[in-house]
């Protein structure tokens, strides 16, 4: 796998905690991500911090089973960073500043600008996020972009089909 940034919407959701940020720790931990591999954490909180989504994501791990050590802190410390972006309805400002610093990390570790934009949210935040993604560029890069939706795909037919349409309207090389 190339090295790339996971942008995880719904970083400090139970969802990032227990399984998520455990499962990439051990695909990292196992040699299976290349290690400039970064992730970015997007949520609602405005007071969190790079420092405050660190300590979080280590509580986290070491709740998780992980041994608590100066290698799980040295990961946490060189692997995470967060970002706040108040709802999927944020004014283009918010989604500015959210490009801006997934820009700024991929320069500052060297990445090739390949995403994985993965969105645990509610069902109903994501035809907004979507849409948001696609109309800030956060749909293209330098590399490859990936969505990845983790709640059902829509409620019924017809709202998948909508869902469908919407994610390629937008995602579609």
């Amino acid at each position: 796998m190339e090295p790339c940034l996971f942008v995880v919407f719904g970083a400090t959701g139970d969802l990032m905690r227990r399984k998520l940020l455990p499962a990439l720790y051990q695909l990292a931990d196992r040699r299976l991500l290349p290690g400039r591999c970064r992730i970015l954490g997007i949520a609602r909180n405005e007071t969190f911090t790079d420092a405050a989504f660190r300590e979080w994501g280590h509580d986290a791990l070491v709740e998780a089973g992980v041994a608590a050590g100066a290698s799980l802190r040295t990961w946490c410390d060189a692997v995470l960073h967060y970002q706040p972006l108040p709802a999927a309805d944020a004014g283009a400002g918010a989604w500015r500043a959210l490009a801006a610093r997934i820009e700024a990390i991929e320069r500052g570790h060297g990445l090739p600008g390949n995403r994985v934009l993965y969105l645990s949210l509610p069902p109903g935040a994501v035809p907004g996020t979507i849409e948001a993604l696609g109309q800030a560029g956060l749909n293209r890069s330098r590399g490859w972009s990936r969505l990845v939706m983790e709640k059902p795909f829509g409620r019924d037919l017809a709202s998948a089909q909508d869902l469908n349409a919407l994610v390629h309207r937008h995602f579609d090389e």
